[in-house]
């Protein structure tokens, strides 16, 4: 769905937006929990919906945009992808380090004993299921109460940043996504392609999200993110949610 666009013109907001527009209805995310087990699954309008609403929350409510950084912190969990395509959308680059950070988000877990003083706005991200709000510490606003206010109108949301400006990590959006195509290629990523990510450790970060997220859009697939896998119900759910790559 690219064929025109080089990949040098390309962003992760641009190759979101393109996925929504070619296939609105299809899932983008499936997300399960195998110790609580849950299941929630997401189409590309669903999630563009948290998007936006992550958007405005951080364009009109928190006025930041290009030049700000938001410190994202999470575990294997669908929230992650609304909280950094929001963040993308915005302008900001995201960053796996809170230095020099204007906005966190993160679960409470994630965000114990990380240093956050000198950073203005604290979102803790309830993992509850229903994306239901939580109770934050002290000093912390709960992130699905401070977006569900906020427009969910797609077709308003418009990429700010240029994709020569810092996406993650000091790295270009560009750049990002020029990995993220060449990770597609490498895992053998088809168009339309569904990839199960089922990581045996806990963690969730930029090479996380790059891998679960950025290389299956890129292609136009989806995800199934598993949090918490049990190795022995992993192949009947690779069958069931017709996944054709599964990393673990």
């Amino acid at each position: 769905m690219h064929q025109l666009t080089s990949v040098s013109a390309r962003t992760p907001e641009s190759d979101f937006a393109a996925r929504l527009a070619a296939d609105p209805g299809s899932p983008l995310v499936t997300f399960y929990d195998h110790d609580t087990g849950e299941r929630a699954e997401l189409s590309a309008k669903s999630m563009g919906n948290w998007v936006a609403k992550t958007y405005f929350l951080l364009v009109d409510e928190l006025g930041l945009g290009v030049g700000d950084r938001a410190f994202v912190r999470m575990p294997v969990h669908w929230l992650a992808a609304p909280i950094i395509y929001g963040c993308w959308f915005a302008g900001l680059e995201v960053s796996s380090t809170p230095e020099g950070a204007a906005v966190a988000f993160g679960d409470v877990d994630s965000l114990d004993g990380v240093d956050l003083t000198s950073v203005d706005e604290i979102f803790a991200v309830s993992l509850l299921s229903m994306a239901r709000s939580g109770e934050p510490p002290a000093g912390m606003q709960d992130y699905a109460a401070a977006v569900r206010p906020q427009p969910d109108a797609w077709a308003t949301v418009h990429p700010i940043a240029a994709p020569s400006d810092p996406g993650l990590d000091g790295g270009t959006r560009s750049e990002l996504l020029a990995d993220a195509v060449a990770l597609a290629d490498d895992l053998g990523l088809d168009p339309g392609d569904r990839l199960m990510f089922a990581p045996s450790e806990p963690g969730f970060g930029p090479e996380a999200w790059l891998a679960a997220l950025l290389a299956p859009v890129s292609v136009g697939g989806s995800t199934v993110l598993v949090r918490n896998a049990a190795e022995e119900k992993l192949e009947a759910l690779i069958e069931s949610e017709r996944a054709v790559i599964a990393l673990r």
